[in-house]
């Protein structure tokens, strides 16, 4: 709820008024001063364009403003009259204000000129929390208002935007630089992971397969230098010498079977690998991952040890068998003379169980033959026994091979690498390469051995590829594995948390960037509120402690008053504050436009000086400050209206001379101006009159020196000037480029919007797009095609210029 205003007693109205003692009882006067004078009025800028008719055609002027406070001015000859007259009561507008009974009490803050979009529930408590109101959307709407500005704060000031990009843009790239390298180095140690739980499987696979199957090499050498199965490849003999069956089916296709009996199932020759085998076993610590042994002489299946015991095998002859990968293997030992363990699998044997299976070739020592008798002569019958057929092809020198079986679902079992690799939550593929290689050191290769390359594998294995994984080669006496590790996550090496921590620089570099946009907003807007208080060197001055004094030779100094409005009287006091709050912000518009410094405003004082803060010559700051106060005359005379549609009028004086200026005080400082041009246009504009320009003998001086020409009239009777006595004064009537500017003729050349005229050769001469005398833009210059005589009205509509004639506007 509102806080319940403070009443004004009689003695705070008495200190008000004799704030403006001025105001008292001058007012009544220049109200009836300019009801019987109204023709004294000083011409506006629309003087310059004169009427073209001989028997009173006017010209008439219709045209917007852009700002919302102003009410659309439509003037004509006889509504100037009617809007002219005024009431006689009242006096000073501020004790009028102070008379309003309640008036303090409807006193609500009144929304600017650029505020036009937001509701009347954000400037007055008493709507905001009416029955039926909506707070939330009142809130909404002032935080809008509050966004819009801001934006529209950094799109007028292009460096606050390129200021904030520039902080989202490093803060950003430094976040990023820093979430980078910590990825890196995240990605660096993930992969580092991968290759050391690769290598090392790859590696513990590698030992584990020499551990197994080197043992056979010893097995060779026992069976070679033992002499107990020496006598075996002769007694099987020759194929198909004790053949048994042919083309017998077999696990994975046919063969031919030799019958074994009284050759390899003899308790002696059974009793010795038996103990060939298990002291073999035993020694390298194998129990559980070999299971089984085969001695093929003759490449023909004769003994086997599995589970413990010896036995005779199944008489299988490798060498003459139709059975693929039998005498795949008996090629590749004797007739390809494989070198080392010759290495196949993993593959499921028929119990179901994963399994390698290695072959090692046995050869007879070459230089053991007997094919010479002792007389001399070749033994043929030693030479063939000595030589075995292979596929068709007789290979000399074949004793048979060795081989045994190696459990490779319990090898991986005893590897832990399905849980190495879970552990670091990986997935991983293990093959061995097919391509590539050199044959010498690789294990089989070729149709046979395509099928079994994928050795093991985790569940997710199929998602590895290039971008997430790893390979970590490993040469062994299989060949050369591949290992892939790798993370088949969506983010591949990228951690779990990049996307979120890209996320967070994004929105905090975001956040960064309007932190500081707010912050030069602020800035900016502290900085144009500063500086249009006072210039930028006494800011700068003030900021660093030091005392501001500036003196200047010659300036121009105008002064304006309210002296009164119509309707007055029916106004509240917020509406009063309103009026002279648009009022002056129209003034501070033209000044801007004019180039003149605006000082201050007082009560109902307006202040400008031309020629200081910002230095210039004298007849300069004269023309500005004249064709300032031109225009400013011509605005409220013609344009400005009240909202309840009431004329206000000024009175203005100006005089040039020396000046000083400087800041007084430490707390709340003011820019001020002192010294005789000061006090003459401050003495110039209370003997002034209602929309009169009073200008003093040296400003007169200053303007016909100027580059403008102007229109000044000496007043009848001179005028006080405390300190100076009477003085000699001048009322400023109007200006234009040149004397035949002041006429409208034929070749004349009217400017759009602002209605001013130029001649021809001042239209060539001026020919930007902003017009000489009251320095608007110039959307579009008409040529005047007309001359004198002719009825025609200049009908100014939506700022433009039409020529029609009187009975139609």
């Amino acid at each position: 709820m509102a806080p319940n205003p403070t009443p004004y007693s009689k003695k705070d109205s008495q200190d008000l008024q004799s704030s403006f003692p001025e105001l008292v009882g001058q007012e009544a006067a220049a109200e009836d001063d300019f009801n019987a004078s109204n023709h004294e009025l000083a011409p506006s800028v629309w003087a310059a364009v004169p009427s073209t008719s001989s028997n009173g055609a006017a010209i008439k002027r219709r045209t917007t403003v852009d700002s919302d406070q102003l009410t659309l001015a439509t003037r004509t000859s006889s509504s100037h009259n009617s809007s002219s007259k005024t009431s006689s009561t009242g006096g000073n507008l501020w004790t009028r204000l102070l008379r309003t009974d309640g008036v303090w009490d409807e006193l609500n803050v009144h929304r600017n000129d650029d505020e036009d979009e937001i509701p009347d529930e954000i400037y007055g408590k008493k709507k905001c929390c009416a029955p039926g109101s909506n707070p939330a959307a009142s809130a909404f709407l002032a935080a809008w208002y509050e966004t819009r500005h801001f934006f529209s704060t950094m799109v007028t000031h292009p460096h606050i935007l390129l200021a904030s990009l520039a902080v989202v843009g490093i803060a950003a790239g430094v976040g990023m630089w820093a979430l980078g390298s910590e990825r890196d180095a995240y990605v660096a140690d993930r992969m580092q992971t991968a290759e050391f739980v690769a290598r090392e499987t790859g590696m513990y696979f590698a030992n584990e397969f020499k551990r197994a199957f080197v043992p056979l090499y010893a097995l060779r050498e026992a069976v070679l230098h033992s002499g107990d199965f020496d006598h075996l490849p002769a007694a099987i003999g020759r194929y198909p010498a004790n053949l048994k069956e042919d083309n017998a089916e077999i696990a994975g296709g046919l063969a031919n079977l030799r019958n074994l009996e009284g050759i390899c199932d003899t308790d002696d020759i059974l009793q010795k690998w038996d103990d060939l085998v298990s002291t073999s076993t035993k020694e390298n610590d194998l129990d559980g991952l070999l299971f089984r042994y085969r001695l093929m002489p003759r490449n023909v299946a004769c003994l086997e040890y599995k589970k413990g015991q010896a036995n005779v095998d199944s008489g299988m002859d490798c060498s003459n068998s139709p059975h693929p990968f039998w005498s795949w293997v008996a090629k590749d030992l004797f007739i390809n003379h494989w070198k080392g363990l010759h290495v196949f699998g993993p593959f499921l044997a028929p119990n179901g169980q994963e399994t390698f299976c290695t072959h090692l070739g046995i050869w007879n020592d070459p230089n053991n033959r007997e094919w010479v008798g002792e007389d001399g002569a070749l033994d043929m019958d030693n030479m063939f026994e000595d030589h075995t057929n292979i596929h068709g092809k007789e290979v000399a020198n074949v004793w048979g091979f060795i081989m045994n079986y190696l459990n490779w679902g319990e090898m991986k079992k005893r590897s832990r690498i399905y849980e190495r690799v879970a552990e670091v939550g990986m997935e991983f593929e293990m093959r061995r390469k097919e391509s590539g290689v050199d044959w010498s050191l690789s294990g089989p290769q070729g149709e046979a051995t395509e099928q079994y390359t994928r050795l093991a594998h985790s569940e997710g294995y199929e998602m590895l590829d290039e971008s997430n994984s790893i390979i970590v080669e490993t040469e062994g006496i299989h060949g050369v594995w591949e290992n892939r590790v790798g993370i088949t996550s969506a983010n591949g090496w990228n951690p779990s948390w990049w996307w979120p921590a890209v996320a967070g620089v994004i929105v905090v570099s975001v956040l960064l960037g309007l932190l500081m946009a707010s912050t030069l907003v602020k800035s900016q807007l502290h900085r144009e509120l500063v500086q249009s208080m006072m210039p930028k060197t006494a800011v700068k001055k003030i900021v660093r402690g030091q005392t501001v004094v500036e003196r200047f030779d010659l300036v121009t100094v105008f002064y304006a008053d309210v002296v009164d409005f119509v309707g007055k009287g029916n106004m509240s006091a917020s509406q009063i504050m309103a009026t002279m709050n648009d009022l002056f912000s129209e003034l501070d518009r033209i000044a801007k436009r004019h180039n003149v410094y605006k000082v201050s405003t007082e009560g109902n004082r307006y202040m400008v000086v031309g020629g200081a803060p910002t230095t210039e010559s004298g007849r300069v700051a004269a023309q500005r400050v004249a064709l300032f106060a031109l225009d400013a005359i011509a605005f409220v005379d013609n344009i400005f209206l009240t909202k309840n549609g009431s004329k206000l009028y000024v009175r203005a004086g100006m005089a040039s001379g020396p000046s000083v200026a400087g800041c007084i005080g430490k707390s709340a400082p003011r820019y001020c101006f002192f010294g005789d041009a000061v006090d003459v246009a401050s003495a110039l504009e209370k003997t002034s009159k209602k929309q009169k320009v009073q200008c003093s003998e040296v400003t007169r001086r200053l303007l016909q020196e100027s580059d403008m020409t102007f229109v000044v009239t000496k007043r009848s009777e001179s005028v006080p000037v405390k300190g100076k006595g009477d003085q000699d004064t001048y009322w400023i009537e109007k200006a234009s480029p040149c004397e035949n500017c002041f006429e409208l003729n034929k070749g004349s050349y009217i400017l759009d919007p602002c209605g001013h005229v130029l001649c021809a050769a001042c239209n060539q001469k001026h020919n930007l797009n902003v017009c000489p005398t009251c320095r608007t833009k110039v959307d579009r210059r008409t040529e005047w095609a007309k001359e004198g005589g002719a009825h025609k009205v200049l009908d100014i509509d939506d700022a433009s210029f039409d020529v029609v004639d009187e009975e139609q506007g």
